[in-house]
């Protein structure tokens, strides 16, 4: 089994700001990586429909569904969850 990080996409700007994204094939977790420690964002904390944008980078859906007793705490945008630079 391969647990190496997938790589989902790269943000650059103009001013050399890099940051990467990624999912764990293990625990299917976002990971954001810029400078210094990167972010998680647990894959129970993604919404349907963030999970969905996300399949178009190549995010995978996890097998089954989320468990019924865990909820979406993170509605919106992907982009509020990565930390703000």
């Amino acid at each position: 089994m391969n647990v190496m990080p997938i790589r989902l996409f790269t943000i650059q700007d103009g001013e050399g700001f890099v940051a990467d994204a990624f999912q764990c094939p293990v625990t299917g977790n976002l990971i954001y990586k810029a400078s210094g420690a990167p972010a998680v964002i647990p894959y129970e904390q993604l919404s349907d429909t963030q999970k969905q944008r996300l399949q178009k980078y190549g995010f995978n859906l996890l097998e089954g569904s989320t468990p019924p007793h865990i909820s979406y705490a993170v509605d919106g945008d992907i982009e509020e969850l990565l930390p703000r630079q």
